[in-house]
């Protein structure tokens, strides 16, 4: 049985390159080192590349937090990516960083577990309001990952905690990360465990469940994969 974890908001950042600092949501022990989940910032010295290169992974998902990236793709062609941007890539296309401003912050999560059939790379980018769903005042934006993966994984925004705790069965990994503002979990014997934005939750699926209050800004990321024999 997988592990849970929880990481809170008020770990460091560590440098890992000249302009780019990443916080390791440390999630990989609780998912048999299946997947890495991840707070990347990136100044305009980190995101300016000058050649188009590809990662070592079979999947990722970035979600912009805050700022702006300017990046090239090979098959998209230059592109802006804002707040509330999502990006899954399949079998690591080609890019490369432009630019980036206003304290730009990605939430990325990276495995190396196929998320389609075949090799062919495949990058999609689902903007803030390229659907109804993304209005604000919406409970729910799905990010149409079930579609795209062929029902290997799915993802979305939440806005209303009582989402949280709706599902048919248990996932084989499931993730939520508080972009913005905070909830308290029934701890038992009347006492709470207040999580702020930042935090991570891994495999803990039923915290939907223990939630006892939240912020009006509460925003979850939630991603998970189902158990094998639902694939």
């Amino acid at each position: 049985m997988r592990s849970q974890t929880i990481t809170h908001s008020n770990e460091d950042f560590a440098t890992a390159a000249p302009g780019i600092e990443v916080r390791d949501l440390d999630i990989a022990a609780a998912t048999n080192g299946e997947y890495t989940l991840a707070v990347i910032r990136i100044s305009p010295e980190g995101a300016r590349v000058d050649a188009l290169h590809r990662h070592d992974e079979r999947f990722s998902l970035a979600y912009v937090l805050k700022g702006w990236l300017d990046v090239e793709f090979q098959a998209l062609g230059v592109e802006h990516l804002g707040p509330g941007t999502v990006v899954p890539a399949f079998n690591a296309p080609a890019h490369r960083e432009i630019d980036a401003g206003d304290g730009l912050e990605l939430l990325l999560l990276v495995t190396q577990k196929p998320m389609c059939d075949g090799e062919a790379e495949h990058i999609v980018l689902l903007r803030k309001d390229d659907a109804p769903a993304a209005v604000e005042k919406q409970a729910c934006r799905d990010f149409g990952l079930e579609t795209l993966s062929g029902g290997r994984i799915s993802a979305r925004a939440l806005r209303a905690p009582g989402l949280l705790a709706q599902r048919d069965s248990s996932p084989d990994f499931h993730c939520a990360y508080i972009a913005s503002g905070w909830l308290e979990l029934d701890q038992g014997s009347a006492s709470t465990q207040r999580l702020q934005a930042g935090a991570a939750l891994v495999n803990q699926v039923d915290f939907g469940d223990r939630l006892r209050t939240c912020s009006d800004d509460l925003l979850v990321i939630e991603i998970e994969t189902p158990a094998a024999q639902q694939l």
